[in-house]
């Protein structure tokens, strides 16, 4: 590459076409039984609306556009009741929980949220009503609109003085495949383990509140575990996704003494361990780039896929994360070899001389480097665990080159 863009400082964003991910309307639609009304100015609604039609959920949005007359005239707070009851009015079924999505002006206008959530709720007892946020200039601060809305999505369950022996799976937008061995696992102790999209109705989706653990697959829902462990009382297991066989084992190892039950992986470890032999033999000493966007903890994916003896040369990311910064340090200390890319840096947009040799974990790093051979994951959807690890063995030998316009068009992605 002609650019080496190390360094993570405050600079202008390069944003290439390969980057995205899943927009908050979209996250948001996971909770069954909602509707959503956008409160914005009409570029902030055009935005979402986009993002409604691509994923496939317009028919579960409307919007109220405001004006500079709204606002400069203090009426804005007044108009989200009266667009309420005309939304309501011409809905064929009332939903079960409305979240009101406001953007960026909202920040600066200072709206009570909480006075006008309680006015909304008496007039309609029957629906519950959450503010949301999408507003970019928080994304430097503890509390981005992701965070936010985990938040809000987990604060519509209710606590339960029942208790179920369940687990729940928060902070994956896309449930973990069925074949993963934490579903046996679980079965074989009478688990049960749930996640958001199981629930087709906003009083199944309650039973989640009745789980005795939430199990944390992304740092986006570690504040909203926060809070569940304060208001329902149930406790929290992070688990951010690992590729790290070492990582895994101690995951399940926590996992039972949390639970009090016995968890017996070594079957699955050696699995995962033959998966890994089989696809170092086959990729040989190839070139492997990894992404930010493919996975969760690109360092951390880097170390373990060094260790188990493939040679890795490139790392995309835009920041260094807090539970991926150990991996990053041991990677500058012991393997220089490894480049290491900021890929919103404006230098980005130079890169000229591309290495299409590169089997890229990710399309991000494939649109920056051109390479043809591509593993099609974004933020570890879908694996987890031992099970991850040989699904991801599997798909790096299966790399075929790609066509990326219609990767990027077929992940709904959206900037």
């Amino acid at each position: 590459m002609s650019c080496s863009c190390q360094g993570f400082g405050k600079t202008l964003h390069y944003v290439s076409p390969a980057h995205g991910g899943w927009g908050v309307i979209r996250i948001a639609a996971l909770v069954p039984e909602s509707y959503q009304l956008f409160i914005s100015p009409f570029a902030c609604g055009r935005h979402g609306a986009l993002g409604g039609v691509v994923n496939g959920i317009k028919d579960r949005i409307s919007y109220l556009y405001i004006d500079e007359s709204d606002i400069v005239s203090g009426n804005y707070e007044d108009l989200i009741p009266e667009a309420v009851e005309e939304l309501f009015e011409n809905l064929d079924q009332r939903p079960k929980v409305l979240l009101l999505f406001v953007s960026c002006l909202d920040d600066l206008l200072g709206t009570d949220h909480v006075q006008l959530n309680k006015r909304l709720a008496q007039q309609y007892p029957d629906v519950e009503f959450r503010s949301c946020h999408m507003n970019p200039i928080s994304l430097d601060t503890p509390f981005p609109p992701g965070i936010t809305l985990q938040n809000s999505i987990y604060s519509l369950l209710k606590k339960k003085t029942e208790r179920e022996e369940g687990i729940n799976l928060i902070g994956n937008n896309v449930p973990i495949n069925k074949e993963c061995e934490l579903f046996s696992l679980m079965e074989s102790v009478n688990y049960k383990v749930h996640h958001i999209t199981d629930f087709d109705s906003f009083d199944e989706f309650q039973t989640m509140a009745m789980s005795r653990l939430n199990v944390v697959l992304s740092p986006v829902a570690e504040y909203a575990s926060r809070t569940m462990v304060d208001t329902l009382e149930i406790n929290r297991l992070l688990a951010y996704h690992t590729y790290d066989l070492k990582e895994i084992c101690g995951f399940y190892e926590e996992l039972a003494f949390m639970l009090e039950v016995p968890l017996d992986v070594s079957r699955f470890a050696q699995e995962a361990k033959v998966a890994i032999e089989v696809a170092r033999e086959k990729i040989g000493n190839r070139s492997i780039a990894i992404d930010y966007q493919g996975v969760r903890k690109p360092f951390t994916l880097a170390r373990a896929l060094i260790e188990y003896g493939f040679s890795v040369k490139l790392v995309m990311t835009d920041d260094i994360k807090p539970f991926d910064k150990e991996a990053y340090e041991y990677l500058l200390k012991n393997h220089k070899e490894v480049e290491i890319l900021n890929a919103l840096h404006h230098d980005m947009a130079k890169t000229e001389d591309r290495n299409s040799d590169f089997l890229c974990i990710g399309f991000n790093c494939a649109y920056a480097t051109g390479a043809k051979n591509v593993v099609n994951i974004i933020e570890d959807e879908s694996l987890f665990g031992f099970y991850g690890v040989k699904k991801l063995m599997e798909m790096l030998i299966e790399a075929n080159e790609v066509d990326l316009k219609e990767v990027i068009e077929g992940a709904g992605l959206v900037i």
